[in-house]
């Protein structure tokens, strides 16, 4: 009987052991945590644009690339774009993360738009010539560069008897669109323009004074013992530098060889800067 119990307890004792082994090597199961009410919100819901918008790209041979970055990059401040009519988080036009420029300037370098001649059109926003989404014509423009251009300028300007064969080839050919560091933003200083498709009037006297003379200075520099070559001011145009432009139109004119001044002769332009 002695021997019976003392076996019934050695089995007991095994049989606690090993439920402790198998206890102690059995995977961790922890409860799943209580749902937390001060929990971050969900994502918003991605909402796609072109269901309500596809008029703004669709069959347009030039899409900006903003467009692929989503509408969010541009326009941030749409509170929900599933409400309509959507509701803005901020101040700014169509719920726009800034104003123009400011807001081009996030992907366009801002130096190319604030050199020493700035144009006027930067000042009336980017979308005055270019469509901020798609458009048909290069650079995104809101029509051909001539017609951009004359919703400002002027045509009667440069439609005269006389037109110059450069406004042919463009407004761009001379002029830079947004800034540039020379006179009525020309992509280079009005000399060095005029001598790219004239460069013969450099080789020979230009309006001589008379027989043996010297031809007139073309350069817009007057020499100066204290100060060096500085620009010739234009003497009928206040605040204009001497160049080509100061005798010759540079878009059309009435009179022969583009001349700014009513004239028959080339004698009769000059009587409007000198006297004999």
């Amino acid at each position: 009987m002695e021997k019976l119990r003392s076996f019934m307890m050695i089995l007991g004792g095994i049989a606690v052991l090993s439920a402790g082994i198998e206890l102690w090597s059995a995977p961790a199961v922890l409860a799943a945590p209580a749902p937390d009410a001060a929990a971050a919100p969900a994502p918003p819901v991605e909402v796609d644009c072109n269901k309500c918008h596809a008029g703004l790209t669709i069959r347009m041979k030039v899409v900006h690339a903003a467009v692929s970055m989503g509408c969010p990059s541009c326009h941030s401040g749409i509170a929900d774009a599933l409400k309509v009519p959507h509701k803005k988080t901020n101040t700014f036009s169509k719920g726009l993360s800034a104003e123009q420029p400011d807001l081009c300037y996030g992907c366009h370098d801002k130096a190319k738009f604030t050199k020493k001649t700035v144009h006027s059109a930067i000042g009336m926003g980017c979308t005055g010539c270019h469509n901020p989404h798609a458009s048909n014509n290069e650079k995104l423009l809101a029509a051909p560069v001539q017609d951009i251009c004359f919703n400002c300028h002027d045509k009667a300007e440069f439609s005269r008897k006389n037109v110059h064969a450069a406004v042919q080839m463009g407004c761009l050919t001379c002029h830079d669109p947004h800034s540039t560091d020379n006179p009525a933003i020309l992509v280079k200083s009005p000399y060095e323009i005029c001598l790219d498709c004239h460069e013969q009037v450099k080789k020979s006297p230009h309006a001589i004074a008379g027989f043996g003379k010297a031809g007139h200075p073309l350069g817009g520099e007057k020499s100066s013992k204290s100060k060096g070559k500085q620009p010739a001011k234009d003497p009928k145009r206040p605040g204009k530098v001497f160049s080509c432009s100061s005798c010759h139109n540079p878009h059309s004119s009435d009179d022969i060889k583009l001349f700014r001044y009513p004239a028959k002769t080339a004698m009769q332009l000059c009587t409007n800067c000198h006297q004999f």
